[in-house]
């Protein structure tokens, strides 16, 4: 089982660090630049809630959760935001 993982990993599996859900996608798009601006890979998605649409910004991905952990200390530290781990895609 140990190596049917590993090309799972490689194949874009891992974990993000969910930053915030914006109803404004040009703020979320500030966010994410702000991030990246930093030196940190941060990206944005789209989904449609009953709520209506949110852009979501998300930090890295990174392969594992502990990274995801570091980057999520990382970015309270500089940024003040407290973010949430998740698992990528």
């Amino acid at each position: 089982p140990s190596p049917a993982a590993a090309p799972a990993a490689a194949a874009g599996t891992g974990f993000a660090v969910q930053l915030g859900a914006f109803g404004n996608a040009a703020e979320a798009s500030a966010l994410r630049d702000r991030l990246r601006a930093a030196g940190i890979g941060a990206f944005t998605e789209t989904v449609r809630t009953d709520g209506g649409t949110l852009t979501r910004v998300k930090a890295g991905p990174v392969a594992t959760r502990a990274e995801a952990e570091q980057l999520k200390a990382r970015v309270k530290s500089g940024f003040g935001i407290d973010g949430l781990v998740r698992s990528h895609p």
